[in-house]
């Protein structure tokens, strides 16, 4: 799986359009690791959610309308506990939420990896299958992989602001690099360091 592994981050990372690269990699994605399932949630702050921004699985209409609130769904746990959750069968799990839009019902194994830059979480990447069976660590590792490059391609994305959200709607985060500037703390406006009050 190191080939397909390679290609997909060759082709996420030169793409110039996040959601068309979103699409390429959860298609590539399902291909690779043979299951029936792909998706990309990514996190909507100023509506509290992940928001489905693209899949290869779930029902295509589901995109940019289905979401789950953060702090709810499996989604939502993995964005909140940053880490990887294997399941081999998540409708038994006790923070499992349904998306009626989105046609899950087939599916029972799941895996998703949270889309982590520099410790914010940007989104979760998830992959299901219908089959009940907990995912191989070879697996896991690969969707970490894979969830650590579209995390570096979403933030570029951002800094560019050229995040768009797949319904249309301008999506643009970002850290504060220093509360206040020297400069303007002395007094200065910015205007330079000889500046003189």
């Amino acid at each position: 799986m190191l080939k397909e592994l390679r290609e997909i981050v060759q082709q996420v990372t030169a793409s110039s359009d996040l959601n068309e690269a979103m699409s390429e990699l959860v298609r590539k994605t399902r291909n690779a690791m043979q299951v029936d399932c792909c998706s990309i949630y990514l996190s909507q702050e100023g509506q509290q959610s992940y928001l489905l921004a693209a899949t290869d699985g779930l029902a295509a209409s589901a995109v940019g309308r289905a979401s789950i609130p953060m702090g709810e769904g499996i989604v939502g746990l993995i964005g909140e506990k940053e880490e990887l959750i294997n399941l081999a069968n998540a409708q038994h799990h006790p923070k499992f939420k349904y998306l009626p839009e989105a046609h899950e019902d087939a599916f029972k194994s799941f895996l998703g990896a949270p889309i982590m830059h520099q410790r914010k979480t940007l989104g979760v990447l998830v992959v299901q299958q219908k089959q009940i069976r907990l995912f191989e660590e070879g697996e896991e590792s690969f969707l970490v992989t894979l969830a650590s490059q579209l995390a570096t391609v979403i933030a570029h994305a951002e800094a560019k602001g050229n995040l768009t959200s797949p319904n249309g709607r301008g999506m643009l985060r970002g850290l504060a690099g220093s509360p206040v500037s020297p400069l303007r703390a002395a007094g200065c406006g910015g205007r330079g360091l000889n500046c003189t009050r």
